[in-house]
């Protein structure tokens, strides 16, 4: 597999494989027009045989140039378009535990009180707890009623299932802003499986 400093050398001798190739080829075009011209036509200091000449030869340039800018135009995009997919990439991905199953199921009361609520997300519930010390966390998902799936903005799980004295549904009228890679997910499951 190719590492990131042999594509960047190839990204970079691409570049000067094409600004060489734009500067040869109008030295070409010009040394094969200019002797042509000037047999046929006279000198090219004169104005009617100079603007032939630079027809000629800017004319046979930009013919030579435009499969050479369709390619470069190609490398770009696919460039910007490579760039764009790994910024989604890192955006995307979300900060992954594993936290044995035990601690993130919810008591049988609670269960009951999200059963019959209508999903949040597809899969579950996003839910605001209360522990039983009063502490309160914002954005928990609970994933079919009754498995602690993923909190927001939390490095690791703060709390246990068998501490939340009680859960209340996230309004999804007006849907809290969030960014994926903040959200934590407890089963272990990382990005991209």
């Amino acid at each position: 597999m190719e590492t990131k400093t042999q594509k960047n050398d190839r990204t970079v001798l691409w570049w000067i494989l094409w600004i060489t190739a734009t500067i040869v080829s109008f030295f070409i075009a010009h040394a094969v027009w200019t002797p042509w011209i000037a047999e046929h036509f006279g000198s090219i200091r004169e104005t009617k045989t100079a603007l032939i000449w630079v027809l000629a030869v800017f004319g046979t340039w930009m013919m030579i140039l435009f499969p050479l800018i369709i390619v470069m135009y190609q490398k770009v995009d696919k460039a910007y378009e490579n760039a764009r997919m790994r910024r989604e990439e890192q955006a995307n991905q979300f900060r992954s535990i594993s936290v044995d199953r035990s601690k993130r199921l919810i008591r049988r009361n609670l269960r009951g009180k999200l059963k019959g609520q209508p999903e949040s997300i597809e899969g579950g519930h996003l839910v605001n707890v209360t522990l039983n010390n009063g502490a309160a966390y914002s954005n928990v998902f609970i994933s079919k009623g009754e498995e602690i799936l993923g909190i927001y903005d939390q490095t690791e799980m703060p709390f246990t299932a068998e501490e939340i004295e009680d859960v209340e549904l996230v309004n999804m009228n007006e849907p809290p802003f969030f960014v994926s890679n903040k959200w934590l997910r407890l089963d272990g499951v990382s990005y991209g499986t």
